[in-house]
């Protein structure tokens, strides 16, 4: 079949959508990739859209990798393949419809709702041969105006069967304003994104995630599965890839490894990554970490392999809002006890350490704001950067549940999803414990002699009550159009 098969986050990554077209391929389909450049303006404009026409002309079947701040970018390819090719279908896949299938299929036509590498080669297979494809495992339909969820497959152990994330650039699209041919300029461009801002090679060499945050699609992922055993590509075929993948496309000055938690493999695979990663690759790298599973022990044995960041999500600074809210079962005092034994190693070998946050949550009291506020400024070092993330409701996750139920989101919310990064606004707390947080996230990231120049003390000034207290009289606005 030909199949055209869109990227909707606008980032060159280890994106699902990779795998999916190498899997396509080695089964003898053909796949045209398309990625939806990154813009400050999620919607097209009809004439924009229009221009898939010479892409899509000759296609058989549309697949869409849906991520759900991205979802009106879905909606439009999905509707104008609706109207301008009557009777071709649409496939959803991607975390979106992993956490809501039954929201996805107010527009797709089919979604696959759980891991797709071990389903739609079969579903592609019986779409071509004319047989009843309804049926197909890990993905939902619309069946005679009915919605049908099939059954669900066993998690894929074997990881190293898959092949290679697909980086050919032949029949690779990008499309912005415009369609055009994927060259390796572009490639580069989109693989330069925040928080490096240099070529980075994104990689996950493991599934699986033992937490159950409410915000999070894993929950969905436990629901479905009952348990999730963590699983890991070896380390012969994660260095494999990467030396493959760099050496092709040749830019790469960065690889980060995005699993959720890199230091969950046990000692004696660390020490054979470390071993191959510095005879194979050499480049720079990170990962991320859990404060509950943290060891120093295993840490060690990367530090002198290129290791430079290290990202750790704290969240928040409120204990409440971990336990009660996030579901988080992490401890606020391990999360800093563990930040204080990685700042000796950061100095020793210029390692950074990432610390996530997550703002603008209306179930946070100002009072839990501030202890976030009072978390971030006890991290003042030139070896701490902080990301500031935004609180946003996934469809099927269960803070979504939770926030519909309490009238603070719609269920038929999708045109007012926003982005979970700093091109969000604040929504839910407009104050000026917000700012203060805002104001502390750019002390530590980007203004070094504003760090200077203002001592510790004063910053705890601003955070003290009689502060708080006189700034609640300014305009909300005001406050966080200063901290910002």
């Amino acid at each position: 079949m030909r199949i055209a098969l869109f990227n909707t986050t606008g980032v060159i990554s280890c994106d699902g959508s990779r795998l999916i077209s190498s899997l396509l391929k080695r089964a003898g389909h053909s796949v045209r990739n398309i990625l939806l450049a990154t813009r400050e303006n999620f919607a097209y404009e009809p004439h924009e859209i229009d221009r898939l026409h010479e892409i899509l002309k000759d296609c058989d079947l549309v697949m869409i990798a849906v991520y759900t701040s991205h979802v009106m970018k879905a909606v439009q390819i999905t509707e104008f393949v609706h109207k301008k090719y009557p009777g071709m279908k649409v496939i959803w896949g991607g975390p979106h419809c992993i956490s809501a299938p039954e929201i996805s299929l107010r527009y797709a036509d089919g979604a696959c709702f759980a891991e797709g590498d071990v389903a739609i080669v079969d579903f592609v297979n019986k779409m071509e041969s004319g047989a009843d494809y309804f049926n197909t495992p890990n993905m939902a339909f619309h069946v005679n105006g009915s919605y049908r969820k099939n059954d669900v497959l066993p998690p894929l152990h074997d990881l190293d069967s898959l092949p290679y994330y697909d980086y050919d650039l032949d029949n690779q699209f990008l499309f912005d304003h415009d369609v055009s041919q994927m060259t390796l300029e572009d490639f580069r461009k989109n693989c330069t994104t925040y928080p490096f801002k240099i070529p980075t090679y994104i990689i996950i060499t493991s599934r699986g995630c033992p937490y159950r945050c409410t915000y999070c699609a894993n929950v969905r992922h436990i629901s479905l599965y009952g348990h999730i055993p963590i699983r890991f590509l070896s380390v012969t075929r994660v260095l494999k890839e990467l030396e493959y993948t760099i050496r092709r496309l040749g830019f790469f000055q960065r690889v980060f490894f995005g699993d959720d938690d890199f230091l969950l493999r046990d000692k004696k695979q660390l020490e054979d990554f470390a071993k191959q990663y510095k005879e194979k690759i050499g480049l720079p790298f990170g990962f991320c970490v859990s404060a509950n599973t943290f060891r120093k022990e295993k840490l060690e044995i990367l530090l002198d392999t290129g290791l430079k960041i290290i990202q750790m999500g704290v969240q928040t600074g409120s204990q409440r809002v971990i336990d009660e809210v996030f579901n988080r079962n992490i401890k606020v005092a391990k999360t800093k006890e563990v930040i204080q034994q990685l700042l000796p190693y950061c100095k020793m070998y210029n390692v950074t350490v990432l610390v996530d946050f997550i703002i603008d949550n209306p179930y946070e009291t100002k009072d839990d704001i501030i202890q976030t506020y009072k978390y971030m400024i006890s991290l003042l070092s030139e070896w701490v950067k902080i990301n500031v993330f935004f609180l946003v409701f996934f469809p099927g996750s269960p803070i979504y549940e939770r926030a519909v139920k309490d009238g603070i989101v719609d269920s038929s919310f999708e045109k007012m999803i926003r982005f979970f990064g700093p091109r969000s606004k604040i929504q839910y707390q407009k104050n000026y414990e917000t700012a203060l947080v805002l104001f502390a996230a750019q002390v530590l990231n980007r203004r070094p002699r504003i760090r200077r120049y203002i001592p510790k003390f004063v910053l705890r000034v601003l955070g003290s009550r009689p502060a708080r207290k006189i700034a609640s009289v300014l305009p909300p606005n005001f406050l966080l159009r200063i901290a910002k």
